[in-house]
């Protein structure tokens, strides 16, 4: 068991000790040996914590499409849960993918408890797809080591992997293991699903990966030992929660741990919680390891003292978290509710922050809070909806609120009361001559809906409707609004035209031959009908043919054929908004403060080395590079600080603009020099100095 300030190991003695741990770690049982012992693989080992939640948030978390259960509500009420079991300092982050990644959110832990936990209530899920393999390998390749920070990934999804792209479990696995440290784990948590053959075969080539299928409708326990993570706190009686099955046996990894005789009671067989026996005193800030053995697997585990454990005499006992309740805004409330009334109680909280849960309902009244589990910062309010499901007359029941994970607190009393119904049926009686009175009066005056129309040859349009009716109006102008005409809004749009075909043979007139004067007076008083606009909504198609074979425009319209009315919706034409312009990388001046000494360059594209623009080897393994809208720092050496007040940035993160930092360089024998990097836009300074 390591203590608080143990001896450093050189780097390479450090890689070869985390490597014989991790071909131990997570063995089958069948594959442990009898001898196997808990060996610490890495001194220091870590003392701050992250733990990172990588959410599934399609449609099927909620019971859409494919689904097999509406567990979404669920997980994010066991994702709650899991956090307050631990008070280790460290961060907690919160990512959901679907159709690849989508929001991301990171809070320190414990400090930004309250925002955390309303997050996790706001999240929704309506994704459309489950890219799995490259939201994992996303994740995976932003995650930068930390020798003092233990991580721990859950990998929580109700699906499988449906990408048409090249992303693979083996890639997002080779992507975990290039930025893990040898306390780093991974869980991926299959919710009612099997977990796919692929993924089984990758995580048991690996050593810190796992897999866990759960039943239908079963959210995970993050306070199982199955799910523990990396690093978790110990109490000041010297106990933390550690739920385990039968068949478990626990090992620290030496008997001392600070000044202290260190050994576990319960060390066998299943149990909620771990309790140590500590003969002296474990300073706050010591950290231990301790092992578990499972009947099919193996864990390890940090233990971190945050308060000296047991307690020295006259030392000043810490302070209790302040934790608020709740107060009743609407005591008067009516609390006498019918079936399927609801109630609304109005609460507050005072005393300081609270979260609170529906811990219990009787079957015949239902409790609803706007989220499962809902936080509250001093002053805020919350609603709670009471429902009457089957309260007898007379009978009383309350729901029960848990308050901060532990409190219990009772609401009002609701009684229920059996309403009987006003006798309508008689009613009914005295209204029935009248009703069959209109019934008889509105089929004589049914309403006359057209379906139809057709044009004889004096150019009369008929509507027809489906009980054989119609009714008429002549073609009196060249163009005729059918539905102004007939005042049928349906049919507003809807344009005939009287028009002169031409012959196909054209009669000449001779005044001497009564034939030619008849068939020249024919062709005079030819007349014709055609369609000249429609409404975006109709079209006409000929009775007896396809719907899809419509009228078109300028078409004649054939005398004494029925066009039926169709309702019609034009297609939708889709545009794709044109890209937007590459972004081009921003021009950058770096300068560079030694003591007195200013150098001060502009960087060019690429990675590039400073020690290589301003020719000191002291900066050499400083490597930055320019991109749109930033700079990032893609690289420095272990021995390297580069801090702004107490901020400090590791490879990968992007570099504030015109904010001076201090850097930490140098070779670490020969004691190290302090420099002065700022950093600024080009153009910004240009316009400074104009």
């Amino acid at each position: 068991m390591a203590a608080r300030r143990p001896r450093r190991v050189p780097p390479l003695r450090r890689a070869a000790l985390a490597g014989l741990l991790l071909v131990s770690s997570w063995p089958p049982a069948a594959a442990q040996s009898a001898e196997q012992t808990c060996t610490l693989p890495v001194s220091p080992p870590p003392d701050q914590t992250r733990v990172v939640f990588l959410l599934d948030t399609s449609g099927s978390m909620v019971g859409q499409g494919d689904s097999v259960a509406n567990i979404f509500a669920a997980v994010q009420g066991a994702i709650l849960r899991g956090m307050r079991a631990t008070t280790a300092p460290g961060t907690v982050e919160i990512d959901t993918f679907d159709r690849g990644p989508r929001q991301r959110a990171s809070f320190l832990w414990p400090a930004e408890r309250a925002e955390f936990e309303r997050t996790v209530n706001g999240l929704e899920a309506n994704g459309a797809n489950t890219w799995l393999y490259r939201s994992m390998e996303a994740l995976f390749g932003r995650l930068s080591p930390r020798a003092q920070v233990a991580t721990t990934v859950y990998v929580v999804t109700d699906g499988r992997d449906n990408d048409p792209g090249g992303a693979t479990i083996q890639s997002a696995l080779d992507a975990f293991d290039l930025s893990r440290g040898p306390f780093d784990k991974l869980y991926y948590v299959a919710l009612g699903t099997a977990v796919p053959q692929s993924v089984k075969q990758a995580f048991a080539r690996t050593t810190f990966a796992q897999a866990i299928e759960l039943p239908v409708g079963q959210a995970p326990d993050f306070t199982a030992v199955t799910l523990t993570p990396g690093l978790v706190t110990v109490g000041p009686t010297g106990s933390f929660p550690y739920r385990r099955p039968a068949g478990t046996t626990l090992e620290l990894e030496s008997g001392r741990i600070g000044d202290a005789a260190v050994t576990i009671r319960n060390s066998r067989g299943a149990g909620e919680r771990v309790d140590l026996d500590i003969q002296g005193t474990v300073p706050a800030g010591s950290v231990g390891y301790m092992c578990a053995q499972l009947p099919d697997a193996r864990q390890n585990v940090l233990l971190r003292f945050d308060q000296d454990t047991p307690r020295r005499p006259g030392s000043a006992a810490p302070l209790p978290p302040t934790l608020g309740s709740l107060v009743l805004l609407n005591p008067k409330l009516d609390r006498v509710l019918s079936r399927g009334e609801q109630a609304v109680l109005h609460y507050r909280a005072v005393g300081g922050p609270v979260t609170v849960e529906v811990a219990a309902e009787p079957p015949e009244l239902g409790a609803r809070l706007p989220d499962q589990t809902v936080s509250l910062l001093e002053g805020e309010r919350v609603d709670l909806t009471v429902t009457d499901r089957s309260l007898a007359g007379g009978q009383e029941a309350a729901p029960t609120l848990r308050l901060n994970d532990r409190t219990p607190m009772r609401v009002p009393s609701f009684v229920g009361e059996i309403r009987r119904p006003f006798p309508w049926w008689w009613l009914l009686l005295l209204l029935l001559p009248l009703l069959c009175l209109l019934f008889l009066l509105g089929r004589a005056r049914r309403t006359f809906v057209p379906y139809a129309l057709s044009v004889n040859r004096a150019l009369v349009v008929f509507l027809h409707d489906r009980q054989g009716r119609r009714r008429r109006a002549v073609l009196r102008r060249d163009q005729t609004d059918i539905g102004a005409v007939f005042r049928e809004e349906r049919l507003r749009g809807l344009v005939l035209e009287r028009y002169r075909p031409e012959p196909e043979e054209e009669v000449v007139l001779d005044n001497s031959d009564m034939s030619s004067i008849r068939d020249y007076a024919g062709q005079r008083l030819r007349r014709a009908a055609r369609l000249l606009a429609q409404p975006d909504t109709l079209r006409l198609h000929k009775h007896g043919r396809e719907e899809g074979d419509f009228l078109q425009l300028q078409e004649t319209l054939a005398l004494g054929q029925l066009y039926v009315f169709t309702d019609y919706t034009p297609p939708r034409v889709r545009q794709r908004p044109a890209p937007p312009p590459p972004e081009p990388p921003i021009d950058v001046i770096v300068s560079l403060l030694d003591g007195p000494r200013m150098q001060e360059l502009e960087l060019p594209l690429d990675d590039v080395d400073l020690a290589d623009v301003f020719g000191n080897e002291d900066l050499r393994g400083l490597v930055v590079r320019r991109e749109p809208g930033l700079l990032r720092l893609r690289a420095l050496r272990p021995e390297m600080r580069l801090r702004h007040i107490s901020r400090e940035f590791y490879p990968g993160e992007a570099l504030p603009l015109a904010v001076m930092l201090d850097l930490r360089a140098g070779d670490p024998g020969n004691g190290t020099r302090a420099y002065q990097v700022r950093i600024r836009d080009k153009a910004s300074l240009d316009r400074y100095r104009r």
